[in-house]
């Protein structure tokens, strides 16, 4: 006796459904090898450092005003590592590509960025790394950082913000 024709029709699809299709993709992993490492930190917790305000009399006809010292700290760092190198980057300022474009609402000014021996440390990438030695498992690297205005522009009262990007590297 042969088999009803729809139960035919019903196994074949039910073995269509069930045949699955399969789909394969490769990804890539990746990871580095290095031969230690540390942890780091800004002086402030929240990674700001925060100028103090100044009048509007007080800006110069050029340069900065308002200096403010702060660091950038690596810690627990391993046995193996000698030095810390911190390359900094950031958007440069239009009358001024050392220094780092004011994001703020203040017109006219600029950010300072300087190690503590007064090199400036420029936003376009000129003097921009600074290596310091890890003594035991710390190294610090001192900072400080000002209000600029270029030559030749119009301030207004406002905010000034911008933001430095910092690299670090051990050695």
């Amino acid at each position: 006796m042969k088999p009803p024709y729809w139960l035919l029709a019903a196994s074949f699809a039910f073995s269509s459904l069930c045949g699955g299709l399969h789909a394969q993709t490769a990804f890539n992993l990746s990871g580095q090898i290095v031969s230690g490492t540390c942890q780091w930190s800004i002086s402030d917790v929240d990674s700001v450092v925060v100028l103090d305000p100044i009048p509007l009399t007080a800006v110069p006809a050029s340069g900065a005003v308002g200096f403010k010292p702060f660091q950038l700290t690596v810690s627990q760092c391993t046995a193996d590592l000698s030095k810390a190198t911190f390359t900094f980057s950031g958007t440069p300022d239009i009358s001024d590509p050392l220094r780092y474009q004011n994001t703020g609402t203040a017109t006219g000014m600029a950010i300072e960025l300087q190690s503590a021996d007064g090199q400036t440390i420029g936003a376009n990438g000129v003097n921009s790394a600074r290596t310091v030695p890890v003594s035991g498992t710390l190294a610090t690297l001192p900072l400080r950082v000002a209000y600029w205005h270029p030559a030749g522009t119009l301030v207004t009262v406002g905010t000034v913000e911008s933001a430095a990007v910092v690299t670090m590297s051990y050695q």
